[in-house]
Formats: C-alpha cells, sequence, structure tokens
C-alpha cells in the first residue's frame, strides 16, 4: 500500500470505523471475563440531583452496567458524527469522528461501569452543538440560553459541569454571539432548573440534598490535586496526550487559512474545551472523573479533524503510532509490568 492509499484509509475512515466496532466489542468482552465484577459498579464521583434516583439501576448487575456503558458510547459517537456533519468541521467525508468515540472510551476497564460522567460528555457535546449553531447569531440571547440550558440540565447529572460556564461565555464570544443580553439569557437558563429544584427540595424539608453538591467539596479534597496520585501508565498517556494536543494547535494555526472562517472558530472552541478539561482533571479534585471523560469526548473531534486531513508521512507515522500506544494501553491491566 502506498502512502496515498495510507491517506486515503485514514481520511475517510471507514474501515477504522469497522475495526473500531469489532475492537470494542472484542476488547470489552476480554474485559468483561477477566476483570472483577467490582469493575461494573462504579463509584461516580456525581452527586447530582438527577443521578442519585437513577444510579441504582445501573447497579443491579455487570451486564446492565456494560450494555449502558455501550449504548452511552454509541450516543456519543452518533452525537459527534452528527456535529461533524451538521456543521462540516471536516471538509471531507470521514467516519473517524465515530471511530475514535468507539475506540477511546473502550481502551480501559475504567470505562466498564456506566456512571453520570457519560451523560456529563452527552450534555457538553449538545452544549457544543448548540453553540456551533448559534454562531454570528442576529438573535444571540437565543443561542445563549439554549446552550446554557442544556448545560445546566447536564449539571442535575454532574454538578461539576457549573465549572464550564466560563468556558460557555468564552465559547458565545468565540461564536461572536456574546453581549450583555446573552450573557442574562444564560444566567436564566440556571434560575429556570435550579429554582424547581430549590423549591422542591425546600418544600420536602432536604435541603441537605440541595446543597450537597455544593457543600461536600472541603479544602482537604481541593489540597489533594488529581495529579499527585498518578501512575507512570497515567503520565505517558497524559504525556503522550499533551503532545498530540500541542502538534493540533501548531498546525491549526499554521493550516488554519485552508478552513473556513467558522469552521476555525468551531475547531478554537474544541480545543479550548479540551485543554481545560485536561488541566481541570489534573489539578482540581472536584469531578475530575467527568473532566477526563469530557477531554476524551470533545478531543475525538479535534483529533479526526487533524488525522482526516493528514497530508504529510510524519502525520500518517503518527498515527499508527498513536494506535500502537492505544492497543498497549488497551493490554495494560494484562501485562506483566
Amino acid at each position: 500500500m502506498n502512502l496515498r492509499s495510507y491517506k486515503k484509509t485514514i481520511a475517510e475512515g471507514k474501515g477504522i470505523f469497522i475495526f473500531a466496532i469489532l475492537f470494542a466489542i472484542f476488547i470489552r468482552i476480554i474485559y468483561f471475563i477477566f476483570s472483577d465484577e467490582s469493575s461494573f459498579y462504579i463509584s461516580s464521583s456525581s452527586n447530582g440531583y438527577l443521578w442519585i434516583p437513577i444510579s441504582s439501576f445501573f447497579t443491579q448487575s455487570a451486564t446492565i452496567s456494560l450494555l449502558s456503558t455501550s449504548i452511552a458510547i454509541a450516543l456519543i459517537a452518533f452525537l459527534n458524527s452528527h456535529i461533524n456533519t451538521k456543521y462540516v468541521l471536516i471538509r471531507r467525508k470521514t467516519f473517524l469522528p465515530a471511530a475514535f468515540s468507539v475506540l477511546l472510551f473502550s481502551c480501559s476497564t475504567f470505562f466498564l461501569g456506566m456512571s453520570a460522567e457519560y451523560f456529563g460528555v452527552l450534555f457538553i457535546l449538545l452544549t457544543i452543538s448548540s453553540l456551533f449553531s448559534s454562531y454570528n447569531s442576529d438573535k444571540k440571547q437565543f443561542g445563549a440560553f439554549n446552550a446554557s440550558f442544556i448545560l445546566t440540565l447536564g449539571s442535575l447529572f454532574v454538578p461539576g459541569l457549573l465549572l464550564y460556564f466560563p468556558i460557555l461565555w468564552i465559547g458565545l464570544g468565540i461564536m461572536r454571539c456574546f453581549n450583555f443580553k446573552s450573557f442574562l439569557a444564560t444566567i436564566l437558563g440556571i434560575i429556570i432548573l435550579y429554582f424547581p429544584a430549590f423549591s422542591y427540595y425546600l418544600f420536602t424539608d432536604k435541603l441537605a440534598v440541595f446543597y450537597a453538591p455544593f457543600t461536600s467539596v472541603t479544602i482537604n479534597q481541593l489540597s489533594n490535586l488529581p495529579i499527585l496520585n498518578l501512575q507512570l501508565a497515567d503520565w505517558i498517556i497524559i504525556g503522550f496526550s499533551g503532545i498530540i494536543i500541542s502538534i493540533i494547535l501548531i498546525d491549526s494555526y499554521i493550516n488554519s487559512y485552508k478552513d473556513k472562517i467558522r469552521t476555525r472558530a468551531y475547531i478554537y472552541l474544541l480545543i479550548l474545551i479540551t485543554s481545560v478539561s485536561i488541566l481541570l482533571s489534573i489539578f482540581l479534585n472536584i469531578n475530575y472523573i467527568s473532566n477526563i471523560y469530557i477531554a476524551i469526548g470533545v478531543g475525538t473531534l479535534i483529533l479526526s479533524h487533524f488525522y482526516a486531513l493528514a497530508e504529510d508521512k510524519w502525520k500518517i507515522f503518527l498515527f499508527y503510532l498513536y494506535f500502537i500506544l492505544y492497543i498497549a494501553t488497551c493490554f495494560l491491566p494484562y501485562l506483566p509490568i
């Protein structure tokens, strides 16, 4: 196979998508057989109002948990593909967004158990889609309200999503959709959901439950930075991810002229969200697991954009190096190290 064939294979991603599905099924069966049953009952870091009532359903059996995560990953793959297609992130037909979504959320036993973090990723992707649709809108406040409402709804599953509101405001600026009215609209998006929640817990005399997501954070928790508990394998993955993001940033800056102005804004927003989520996951001990999921879910889109448009030999080499590291990561729990 010559270089042109390699480029076409990666760009279209059809073969990679088929491989992703087959490999995900294979590796998840391996995990299912050889992993301890407790791996399927993830103790989510979320104490969201909507997550607590439904969380017990996913701990009834390992099979339910595994099937639930498979459905969640399929939805994430669909959303990433939908965002790419609807907003033309990649200027050629490709299956890479779906393929990378399936692969990245099947690379570890860490993703076996159903948790609120999957809901967090889905709502972040829906928020991104809403932000993209508001680009340079005449009625900025409507786009801002929609994005705020979706993000706030997601925070009822994962309260840590509230940390992304400053990013939402920056994102509205990148989308040329930020002014005083749109800012007020985002505040309204919070009030319209949290006021009924507050009223419910007030009238049922359960205010302690309402305050729990906010009062459960302590100084000791904040001082225990996630970065202090990373293992060698974690450092390797973070280091490689950091290198990839840096390369994508530089490449995006150099080749941004090839994309439309609108597409550049989309990519910059995706890079911003991915970078912030990685930093939060290693430096802030508040729902840090949800930040890892978000970094993967959103990072899939910029990774797909980078590799689908790969034309240079070094990018092809980097792609296959990425795949080798990915396979090694999948089987890391069973390697004698």
